[in-house]
């Protein structure tokens, strides 16, 4: 309880008036301001969507800027395409940047009391950005030791979108290997239907991740390949048809980035699939029965435990389900490498 002119602070539920006498003075009507148990939470949802749309708002006025920025292809067919899929791609990562954000708060609200914090996820994270970040430069001296089309304005907007799309993907990845640490640490705890609870949803925490972040590299996909395909539609000697590169080049760049989103989302996957297989083990000890009625009945709870832990899916199908450009990926790829 608080009182500061002439309000006074309760936790609890409603909202009153009441009057208070303080000593000989006559009694003054106070007001009593009663905040419910969740009403911190309420907002914090509240801003956590307020950081969402402004950050997809700042991601559309940054994606306005890149395309309307002076260039040859302004008039070509094509330029709307790629336009379009370019303000997608920075709004989209807007949006990720909040929801990632927005997840973390998740993710400490479901370890509660124990929670993950950013240096148990820094090491990996900064790994993986740094991986990136060495395949970007591989990627642009390759291009410029061989087709010369590292430089040039064409190609600065096109990095500035990939780095845009990589930057907005840290949060949604840093709540990936949280879930890793979660799940591999001590910090699911509990009673037996507790600790089942909250591995149910961290898997779907961490399918929703999935699906953030495969957004990403599928609008970035699509936005290299529009990009190739407009430079075909340009004045011969302008920057854009002098930065042409080998169709094959988008299909190299959708395996990158999916093969980066595989490196987050594989571990964490993997953490939960063997803290579910220790707790099935625990509910259901199936080398302990002898009676053949009592078998079935621990092999049936086993599966469906595993089930609803998700135990019975692969990383590889959980990335192509999730991972909407994986499979056009692969069947493109198979076109177009392997001999007919």
């Amino acid at each position: 309880m608080c009182g500061s002119a002439g309000i006074v602070v309760f936790r609890g539920a409603g909202a009153a008036t009441m009057k208070v006498m303080a000593g000989g003075v006559r009694a003054s009507r106070m007001r009593i301001l009663v905040l419910g148990p969740r009403a911190g939470e309420e907002v914090g949802v509240r801003r956590a969507g307020v950081v969402r749309w402004s950050a997809a708002g700042l991601g559309f006025a940054a994606g306005l800027v890149i395309v309307l920025t002076p260039s040859a292809s302004r008039g070509a067919p094509l330029w709307v395409v790629w336009a379009s899929l370019a303000v997608a791609l920075t709004s989209a990562a807007g949006g990720v940047v909040g929801y990632g954000l927005a997840r973390w708060a998740e993710l400490s609200a479901l370890l509660r009391p124990v929670r993950v914090r950013v240096r148990d996820v820094i090491v990996p994270v900064a790994g993986l950005l740094a991986m990136a970040v060495l395949a970007a430069m591989t990627s642009v001296v390759l291009t410029l030791a061989a087709h010369r089309a590292g430089s040039g304005w064409p190609a600065v907007r096109g990095w500035a979108l990939t780095a845009i799309a990589a930057v907005a993907a840290v949060p949604a990845v840093a709540v990936m290997f949280g879930v890793r640490y979660a799940a591999g640490s001590e910090a699911v705890t509990g009673k037996l239907g507790e600790q089942a609870a909250a591995l149910i949803a961290l898997r779907r925490l961490l399918a929703r991740l999935l699906a953030a972040v495969g957004s990403l590299v599928a609008l970035s996909t699509l936005a290299l390949g529009a990009s190739l395909a407009l430079a075909h539609h340009v004045p011969a000697g302008s920057d854009l048809s002098r930065a042409q590169l080998a169709p094959q080049t988008v299909l190299i760049f959708g395996g990158a980035g999916s093969a980066l989103l595989a490196l987050a989302y594989g571990p964490a996957s993997s953490a939960l699939r063997d803290r579910g297989q220790r707790l099935r083990d625990e509910l259901f000890p199936l080398s302990e029965a002898d009676e053949p009625a009592a078998i079935v009945t621990l092999a049936e709870g086993r599966s469906q435990l595993e089930q609803l832990l998700g135990m019975d899916r692969t990383v590889m199908g959980d990335l192509q389900t999730g991972l909407v450009i994986l499979g056009p990926l692969f069947a493109s790829a198979a076109a177009a490498f392997l001999p007919r």
